[in-house]
């Protein structure tokens, strides 16, 4: 995604997340590895905000959410209190899953440098929308999210596709490792989980 003029953002936004929902490999390929965060940003908080204002589309309506739960006792007040924080916790956990990931990728071969990395995983992020389809959409979209990844590590960092589908599996099992030798030996108690 090239840089923009700011009367030009919302429809390079909409281009590049059509892009990439329609021809991933294709924009994966052309994507350069370098050239700043800006971009990638933007994107992953133009996701971030749609699905904000998705969520308080139906808080304010009071339409059940996609994944069939309906909230009680929250207010659009109680909410829009909470955006400050979830922002900031969405930037900070775009650039510790990119560093996760980047880990991963570098373990096992990758050769793009982290704000390569970084970019996957924000331009990833727009699987996140796919959340909005009531209640499959938090499934597909993390299908889909490992899909981009996934094309993402083969394209960018070169890795053959095995390496490509275990580089997103990876951190994951580690954590499961983690967590069950945490209950084995009794430190987390199994009627915790």
């Amino acid at each position: 995604m090239p840089e923009q003029r700011p009367e030009n953002l919302l429809e390079s936004l909409l281009r590049t997340g059509k892009e990439i929902i329609l021809r991933p490999q294709c924009f994966f390929q052309n994507m350069p590895v370098l050239g700043g965060y800006t971009q990638p940003l933007l994107f992953a908080t133009a996701v971030f905000i749609v699905i904000l204002l998705y969520n308080m589309l139906l808080l304010g309506t009071g339409l059940p959410f996609p994944n069939g739960k309906e909230v009680r006792g929250e207010s659009m007040k109680d909410i829009l209190y909470r955006v400050p924080v979830l922002f900031v916790l969405w930037v900070t956990g775009l650039f510790i899953g990119a560093t996760i990931l980047h880990g991963s990728f570098r373990l096992l071969k990758g050769s793009a440098p982290y704000q390569a990395t970084f970019k996957i995983f924000a331009y990833s992020s727009v699987a996140n929308m796919l959340t909005l389809v009531p209640l499959v959409g938090q499934y597909i979209s993390t299908v889909y999210a490992f899909v981009l990844i996934m094309l993402g590590g083969k394209l960018v960092h070169g890795l053959s596709s095995p390496k490509a589908i275990a580089a997103p599996l990876l951190p994951a099992l580690v954590l499961w490792l983690v967590l069950l030798a945490m209950v084995y030996t009794g430190i987390i108690p199994l009627e915790k989980i």
